[in-house]
């Protein structure tokens, strides 16, 4: 429904649409689709522990390196699908199998198979400053 409240605001007016205040590092509003949700990883990911070797399309959306291993600098490789809700990514049939972490904004399927990592919630572990969404 948001889609296209979004595609019909920005139709019917021109007029450009935003997430809510975030306030985050010069990110002025949260993320409001997937090109999004990759742009706010690309600014942490780093943070998270991961270094990023690709981005690239098609699925996978990206392969990272996970630091695993501190003292002994062990990386682990990691396939990474980005979505703007984590349930999104059963609309978009992808197979499991062939990744290992999804990277979203809101992670809103609870049986998820996989690792999610909600950039909301890294966002507020990261800036108390952030706002609340």
């Amino acid at each position: 429904h948001v889609k296209a409240i979004i595609q019909g605001a920005s139709l019917a007016t021109k007029a450009r649409v935003f997430g809510e205040p975030l306030n985050f590092r010069g990110l002025l509003h949260a993320p409001i689709n997937e090109q999004g949700v990759v742009f706010l990883f690309g600014m942490i990911s780093k943070e998270l522990g991961f270094v990023v070797e690709s981005v690239q399309n098609p699925f996978p959306d990206c392969v990272a390196k996970r630091l695993i291993d501190k003292r002994r600098r062990l990386w682990h490789e990691v396939r990474i699908e980005f979505e703007f809700e984590s349930r999104r990514f059963v609309k978009h049939e992808h197979a499991h199998p062939n990744c290992d972490l999804i990277v979203c904004w809101e992670h809103n399927w609870p049986d998820c198979p996989l690792e999610v990592i909600s950039l909301k919630e890294e966002i507020r572990k990261l800036s108390p400053d952030a706002k609340e969404n």
